[in-house]
């Protein structure tokens, strides 16, 4: 019987409480959000000698970031090709390359912190859904390596069986830089290593509201009151780290930012040869469609498969078919194994599918990352840290326009009706 449980939460081990703190009085930082942003945030700040009060509505990774399918990507989640027609040639290689540095820099943290999360460098394939779309993916290839010097393998569909137990596919993009791991374990050990740093972190601390003051000699540099459901705390600096929730905090960002759920099953334990012959190489897979699916095999041997046609506020058992149907048409030896589990994660996404990240009201922010937020959200995080000690930082996703969704209103329906339209383009194209 499918669990409706997520899988990597009952794999990792019990994780530490930051529960029923006293909330300190001011701060020189505080963190909104305990996720991959907030902790690599957190993180950074304390070893550079910042005072940070890291606040979670739940629990630490409760969110997208202990949900999320375990690719930790370097890449964007536009094609350079795209991101260049929309943001210039020079920003656009800016952006894909801060990309690749952030799938470093995860790697970095796991080496330094000793974060146990199966973490492992096997690299990503993107697998072309139709003839047009291998046809993109060569041109992409070239574009990479011409703007960015950025080298990345392309097979013609006969030499798929490399690399993928399926005849599906019309061509592959090998991207090797690419990593994956274990996402709960990975947000655990940041937050246990801000923690040994310093952090105060406290979970089950919802912000209610920001107020903002006027710094004067006698405040100490105090420029922002945080209400929280447990207090108030006085702080110089902010972060926001909300992700899809940023709107019920900051109402700048109301019908710019919303959340959109996205599903994930997982198999029973499968044969150690069956593993080996469907992804041989042990690589993170995803395909072109719009409503794209992505999937790889965990630690213990189980296909993890997400993405695909699903919808927020139907049944379970639909989503679940959907994606089981959507996995046996790749790999259908699959058929006689069970749903072992079932769950769902809330992404942040904005209207130009971009990341975005900068400072609004005084306050920084880093957010929507399009399911790439292992590596990005891990890599801004530091950023935002960097720009706050003063340090340099690297963020060309900063200042971008988030464009106004005026007909969002909280509802599922909003997005359910944009993966009706994506899937719409993945018939035309």
């Amino acid at each position: 019987m499918t669990q409706h449980a997520v899988l990597w939460s009952v794999t990792a081990p019990e994780p530490k409480s930051y529960l029923n703190k006293p909330l300190p009085s001011k701060t020189d930082v505080v963190v909104i959000g305990g996720g991959y942003t907030g902790t690599s945030a957190s993180l950074q700040l304390a070893k550079g000698g910042a005072h940070v009060t890291l606040l979670e509505a739940q629990t630490i990774g409760w969110g997208a970031s202990s949900r999320n399918g375990g690719q930790a990507l370097s890449c964007l989640h536009h094609t350079l090709a795209d991101a260049i027609k929309e943001h210039g040639q020079e920003r656009a290689k800016e952006m894909f390359l801060a990309a690749t540095r952030a799938a470093d820099t995860v790697k970095q943290i796991v080496m330094d912190e000793k974060i146990d999360c199966d973490y492992v460098r096997c690299g990503n394939i993107e697998a072309a859904f139709k003839p047009s779309h291998f046809d993109a993916l060569k041109r992409e290839q070239k574009i990479l390596y011409d703007v960015a010097n950025y080298e990345v393998k392309i097979l013609s569909k006969k030499e798929i069986a490399s690399e993928l137990g399926t005849d599906s596919y019309h061509g592959l993009m090998i991207n090797p830089r690419s990593g994956s791991l274990q996402p709960a374990k990975f947000v655990q050990g940041m937050a246990l290593a801000a923690d040994r740093a310093g952090v105060d972190i406290h979970e089950g601390s919802r912000v209610l509201a920001i107020e903002k003051v006027g710094v004067s000699p006698t405040n100490n540099g105090i420029r922002f009151i945080v209400k929280t459901d447990r207090g108030d705390i006085a702080t110089k600096e902010i972060i926001l780290a909300a992700n899809a929730w940023i709107g019920s905090i900051v109402p700048q960002f109301r019908q710019r930012v919303f959340p959109a759920e996205s599903f994930v099953i997982a198999t029973e334990t499968l044969p150690k040869e069956l593993v080996r012959r469907l992804i041989p190489n042990s690589r993170v897979v995803y395909d072109t469609r719009k409503t794209l699916a992505y999937y790889r095999i965990s630690a213990d041997n189980r296909m993890v498969w997400g993405g695909e046609l699903t919808f927020a506020g139907v049944s379970p058992k639909i989503n679940i078919n959907t994606l089981r149907n959507g996995m046996l048409n790749i790999f259908p030896e699959l058929s006689k194994f069970n749903i072992d589990y079932f769950w769902q994660g809330t992404l942040g996404i904005t209207f130009d599918e971009n990341a975005h990240a900068g400072q609004i009201d005084g306050m920084w922010y880093s957010m929507c990352y399009v399911g790439h937020g292992v590596t990005l959200a891990t890599y801004l995080g530091q950023q935002m840290a960097n720009g706050i000690l003063g340090k340099a930082s690297n963020n060309p996703f900063e200042n971008l326009n988030i464009p106004f969704a005026p007909t969002y209103q909280g509802n599922a329906w909003f997005v359910n009706i944009g993966k009706i339209w994506f899937r719409f383009l993945d018939m035309l194209g």
